[in-house]
């Protein structure tokens, strides 16, 4: 079940980078471009880092893995702001003009791969659970 939720997050980090770069939301600044290749390219490096040591129980495999982790999720945290700091207004300074308004719900997949990199931190660190001995 961890290895599907990485690799959910890991996509979502790349389909969510793609956006930018393809200026789904009309044109925008570079630096939003730059975030859009950063996701894709966190997105890719955490497949890769999932398929590669995702099944370890060794510690420095969860370690790195968590690492991966826990950076996707802080790299969501200012887009999400910023979609609601821009609800109803325009996020273009103009050059080119743009009708596009930006709004909070917006920030809906990068709250999901918020979550989705808490899961992947809880299913790495749980306590495991012991059975009773019969």
């Amino acid at each position: 079940m961890t290895m599907l939720i990485m690799l959910i997050g890991g996509i979502g980090a790349i389909l969510l980078g793609l956006l930018y770069i393809f200026h789904a939301f009309g044109p925008t600044e570079a630096e939003v471009v730059i975030w859009g290749r950063l996701s894709l390219y966190m997105g890719a490096s955490l497949i890769l880092l999932s398929m590669g040591i995702g099944r370890s129980s060794k510690k420095a495999a969860k370690v790195f893995l968590s690492l991966g982790y826990i950076g996707l999720a802080l790299f969501q945290v200012v887009p999400i702001l910023l979609w609601f700091a821009f609800h109803s207004s325009g996020i273009s300074d103009g050059a080119p003009p743009s009708a596009f308004v930006a709004h909070w719900s917006y920030s809906i997949p990068h709250a999901g791969l918020l979550v989705v990199s808490l899961m992947v931190l809880y299913q790495l660190w749980r306590l495991p659970t012991h059975s009773p001995a019969y």
